[in-house]
């Protein structure tokens, strides 16, 4: 991978990240380079000087230098059968196939795929995939890793032609400025905001292999299902070869995320039910390590087969089946308020808070005995992402007053989303304003109407009409910049 001899096999693609040390699968060393979050404003040029080629951006923070490879890894190669699907000349149309002759188009895996189900947990892995199969300039850059391999067999740099970049927002590990004024990345750390010219919302992605489990039975407790005798965490080693029958060793490498603009609310298609059951370990007679090889599995491997996967970070919201009325009602406004000119609603659900990470019960002590929901909406106002964010303080056994929390969030907003109610759960129930303006561009709270007007209780539509009149005042004052940053004309405090 230095341009000259050294090489791995291809498999390992998702791991060869520039900087990092590993000892077999895992890193023992990585240097840390100064991060920044830059947004790629136009292409420059490519830079031929070495045997590895790096693309040239001009972006806010100036121009910055990426390398091919690293781009294909970040942009591409995200688990073992993505690397395969760039390499084979059928592509991604061995992976999977879209139905498009439907309205949001479908994805549908053949009933003999080995992509495992797992890999399609996570909506930033289902976003990434539908990215990959539906946007044409994609398709195209990661097809043109084979046409290089093939027309350029007799080199080793790794060449291939990126797709349209502009608008996106990246952050970068920089390791230097170059004698031309630009900023050398070393590491593509994660994909902030990957724009795409497909928007589509609602995709569903059918996998022969996506159950949905119930309860056990006693007669499924009875018959118990024995687990491979075969190591959770086996070795790597390079010169073993998988076997036929052994269990998959996936090794999810942390800390890198892939978000799409423009794609929402992916979802996994349940084809069947299964009965759960309680597995039985074997205890092993030897406590000799097993061995995970790379490669396809044969008849004579030994090895457990090795897939090392980025972008697989949990980022599921735990929707909760009951649902108040008072969802309800928050459901109706924000669906009145995405048929307003210049607002799109993406998506609507009604959430159950994070467990405390400390001693704090009050999420727990509520009137229905449930866990305490929280009301959640994702719209696009004005080309900018914003999301609506209420708690149901109103169930708990001390009801409180409530507001709507009106949010743009900064780079990686799920992770930003999952710290904010993790927070609120982590203070007895109670939003900390402080907290949340560091990790949002834009923060305003919206109070809710009172309940008596003029000395009569309004009705329910009267209610919800002043509701949504307040939510689009609060609204009224958000531009977005070039750069896709959210701004008010005038300050709001939350």
């Amino acid at each position: 991978m230095n341009g000259k001899k050294s090489s791995l096999p291809v498999e390992l693609a998702s791991l060869i990240a520039p900087g990092r040390v590993y000892s077999g699968k895992k890193v023992t060393a990585e240097s840390n380079y100064k991060k920044i979050a830059v947004s790629i404003q136009k292409e420059i040029s490519v830079d031929k000087s070495n045997d590895q080629l790096r693309y040239v951006y001009q972006t806010d923070e100036g121009m910055i230098s990426l390398d091919a490879f690293e781009l294909a890894r970040t942009l591409f190669f995200h688990n073992r059968h993505l690397v395969n699907a760039a390499y084979t000349a059928n592509g991604l149309a061995g992976l999977a196939y879209v139905n498009r002759e439907v309205s949001p188009p479908t994805i549908i895996f053949p009933d003999s795929t080995r992509y495992p189900v797992s890999y399609l947990n996570t909506k930033r892995a289902r976003a990434h995939l539908t990215w990959l199969l539906l946007e044409p300039d994609a398709r195209q850059s990661m097809f043109g890793i084979y046409h290089s391999l093939i027309s350029n067999s007799s080199k080793v740099a790794f060449e291939f032609e990126p797709p349209n970049l502009v608008g996106w927002r990246l952050q970068l590990s920089i390791l230097q400025k170059t004698r031309y004024d630009v900023l050398s990345a070393a590491r593509i750390e994660n994909v902030l905001d990957a724009r795409t010219s497909v928007n589509v919302v609602g995709v569903k992605i059918y996998h022969p292999k996506s159950k949905t489990p119930l309860e056990s039975d006693n007669e499924t407790k009875r018959r118990r299902s024995v687990t491979l005798d075969v190591d959770i965490d086996p070795d790597l080693d390079l010169g073993e070869m998988p076997g036929f029958g052994k269990r998959l060793h996936i090794q999810r490498t942390q800390g890198f995320s892939f978000n799409v603009t423009g794609i929402y609310d992916t979802t996994l298609v349940d084809n069947k039910e299964t009965k759960k059951s309680t597995p039985v370990f074997v205890e092993r007679d030897s406590t000799e390590q097993d061995k995970a090889g790379v490669g396809a599995p044969s008849k004579e491997g030994k090895a457990q087969e090795f897939d090392p996967v980025i972008n697989q970070d949990s980022d599921t919201i735990v929707e909760s089946e009951q649902k108040p009325h008072k969802f309800l009602m928050f459901e109706q406004v924000v669906k009145e308020l995405g048929q307003s000119n210049g607002i799109t609603l993406r998506a609507v659900k009604c959430g159950l808070f994070p467990n405390p990470q400390n001693n704090s019960r009050v999420v727990f002590q509520t009137k229905d005995d449930h866990k305490l929901r929280f009301f959640v909406a994702t719209l696009e106002v004005n080309s900018a992402n914003i999301v609506m964010l209420e708690a149901d303080t109103t169930s708990l056994l001390k009801s409180k007053g409530a507001s709507t929390l009106i949010l743009g969030l900064k780079d990686d907003a799920d992770l930003n989303f999952r710290e904010i109610i993790q927070n609120f759960s982590d203070s007895s129930a109670q939003w900390r304003h402080q907290y949340i303006r560091e990790r949002v561009n834009y923060f305003v709270s919206c109070n809710h109407p009172r309940l008596k007007s003029k000395g009569r209780l309004l009705s329910e539509d009267e209610y919800k009409e002043k509701w949504l009149a307040s939510i689009k005042v609060k609204l009224k004052g958000l531009y977005v910049d070039p750069f896709g940053k959210q701004h008010r004309l005038t300050n709001t405090k939350g």
